[in-house]
């Protein structure tokens, strides 16, 4: 089953997350959707995973629920967000990603994340801050 998993980053935080799942799942394509324009028909299951800033996720990543929403509700797909406050993750999500595809997903959650002003300095833990756990308990609805 061929995974594609599109992300869209500021910080770095989604990034990471992004490259620990393609670790995670077999015959996984990551795609960063700012200098990429991915071929989704070739995919059987999508994760798509953003930053939040200000209660909404990255732009480029709402462009493409908002032009791709269709062909999503046809496949298998999960949603994740990296915020650093997850007590909100519901509203966000609630906020950013339609009912109908919010009902359709197998997994949504948030992986966690940081101030944008208090990303990681080149050479320090990039993970501070990201729920590596909950990164790995998500990649395992998607190796089936």
């Amino acid at each position: 089953m061929a995974v594609l998993a599109i992300y869209a980053t500021k910080t770095g935080a989604t990034e990471q997350c992004i490259k620990i799942l393609a670790e995670e799942i077999p015959h996984c394509t990551i795609c960063d959707i700012q200098t990429e324009k991915p071929a989704i028909e070739n995919f059987d299951s999508i994760i798509l995973g953003a930053g939040v800033r200000d209660g909404k996720i990255y732009k480029p990543i709402r462009d493409f629920i908002k032009k791709n929403h269709q062909e999503l509700l046809g496949k298998k797909m999960g949603y994740f967000i990296c915020n650093e406050k997850p007590k909100e993750t519901e509203e966000i999500i609630a906020r950013n990603i339609p009912v109908d595809l919010r009902e359709a997903a197998i997994c949504m959650e948030s992986f966690g994340g940081y101030k944008a002003y208090a990303a990681p300095k080149e050479g320090t833990d990039q993970l501070r801050g990201i729920f590596v756990d909950k990164i790995k308990e998500f990649s395992g609805k998607f190796k089936r």
